[in-house]
């Protein structure tokens, strides 16, 4: 077999085919056939900021500097103490565990 042998083999398909001009369309009439088809219209999607959240939202606290990850998992009545006693006392999550373990550490002493 040769080269000219092993040539793939092309499509042609010639110039006969051309596409037909494509008129424009009314929007409105399209929603009009779609309505006397019986068809509805999508509903919009809620507006995610008049959703109330589960849990109130939370300020934005400061930068700390801070770059170690800690995640856990923990009971909701855990975790609202934890998020009640940052917000009383206007710090961080990471303050607030730091501040934990430091009683900890001292009630051992």
């Amino acid at each position: 077999m040769t080269a000219e042998e092993k040539k793939r083999a092309t499509l042609d398909f010639g110039d006969e085919l051309e596409t037909p001009a494509t008129l424009p369309v009314d929007p409105n009439a399209i929603k009009a056939a779609t309505r006397a088809a019986g068809f509805r219209e999508t509903p919009k999607s809620p507006d995610f900021a008049l959703i109330a959240p589960t849990r109130p939202t939370r300020r934005a606290r400061r930068k700390t500097g801070r770059t170690e990850q800690f995640a856990t998992r923990l009971r909701a009545d855990t975790l609202e103490a934890i998020y009640a006693y940052a917000d009383r006392h206007e710090i961080t999550l990471a303050e607030t565990i730091e501040r934990a373990m430091s009683a900890l550490i001292d009630g051992e002493g």
